[in-house]
């Protein structure tokens, strides 16, 4: 098994060598997943001939990263491919990862490919081709096709094209979506969360993670009440739902600890009001704990 200095050594210096490796144990998955795990950042002149062949395997992780780096060469070679993928992959992730490398190539001639992904039957596509879209957004022709979005059948689909297009009195964004404000670089903050979040403008954040203070597993001392502590976690977790960028993530960490008299039902109060407004954006919850859910 390579390591990750030896792939990445590879990757620099002949990517044929580790094509012809990948090739050899084509038939070993955690060996290729482990090769295309490791790739990183591609450089411009990365020959990925070889990735090609992988997109026939049966396992579909070793799909999913195949059209993962793919896409990070943002070389319209692929796009056939990419097309097909999107199109046939019997995988809904390979699919909507497919989507997404079409997206982030960010040329206006492949809006097309997106205006038909708008059609899929499965939402999380059709989300991907939205998000791929509103790169264009402004544009008569874009501005057209996904507002007609807003009597899809799925709910997911309908939020997003409401909170792009009919939405009242928000705040108009200023800045473009995949870049970050300079004050919020390399800055670290002492304070209370949710009065620096405050100081924070709508969508400007690309990433919170968080490992939030348990109620009763650690002794705090701050919170009078299971409901008092559930009210602050919630008015937390809505100003960062404020600050967060469209389709970008909020990493909640959270240990199974389970203290008797803490229920199932709290549990799931809390899950469930997170899932409430968190229909847009993406959260991920770390640990085992079955409560919390991966949303998309």
């Amino acid at each position: 098994m390579l390591t990750r200095e030896e792939i990445q050594d590879l990757k620099r210096t002949d990517t044929s060598i580790l094509g012809s490796l990948v090739k050899e144990h084509k038939s070993n998955g955690s060996y290729v997943i482990n090769v295309l795990e490791n790739l990183g950042r591609l450089p411009k002149q990365f020959d990925g001939s070889w990735l090609v062949d992988l997109l026939s395997s049966e396992n579909e992780g070793i799909r999913f990263l195949v059209v993962k780096n793919m896409g990070k060469l943002s070389n319209e070679s692929y796009l056939p491919l990419l097309s097909k993928v999107a199109k046939d992959d019997t995988d809904t992730n390979v699919r909507r990862e497919a989507v997404s490398a079409i997206g982030r190539m960010r040329k206006s001639n492949l809006k097309q490919i997106l205006f038909d992904k708008l059609k899929d039957a499965d939402p999380k596509v059709v989300c991907q081709a939205i998000r791929g879209l509103l790169v264009f957004k402004g544009e008569v022709e874009v501005d057209e096709r996904l507002k007609q979005l807003i009597n899809h059948q799925n709910e997911m689909v309908v939020a997003v094209i409401r909170k792009e297009f009919f939405a009242t009195g928000n705040i108009k964004i200023e800045q473009a979506h995949t870049e970050s404000y300079n004050y919020l670089k390399n800055v670290a903050v002492h304070g209370d969360t949710i009065e620096t979040m405050n100081l924070l403008k709508d969508e400007s954040i690309h990433l919170t993670f968080t490992s939030p203070p348990y109620y009763n597993a650690r002794d705090y001392s701050i919170y009078p009440s299971y409901k008092c502590y559930l009210e602050f976690l919630r008015n937390v977790f809505n100003e960062v739902y404020r600050i967060t960028k469209e389709g970008r993530f909020l990493v909640l960490n959270t240990s199974p600890v389970i203290v008797p008299r803490v229920s199932r039902s709290q549990l799931i109060f809390l899950s469930e009001s997170l899932m409430q407004n968190w229909k847009t954006k993406t959260f991920l919850a770390i640990g085992i704990n079955p409560f919390f859910l991966i949303l998309i």
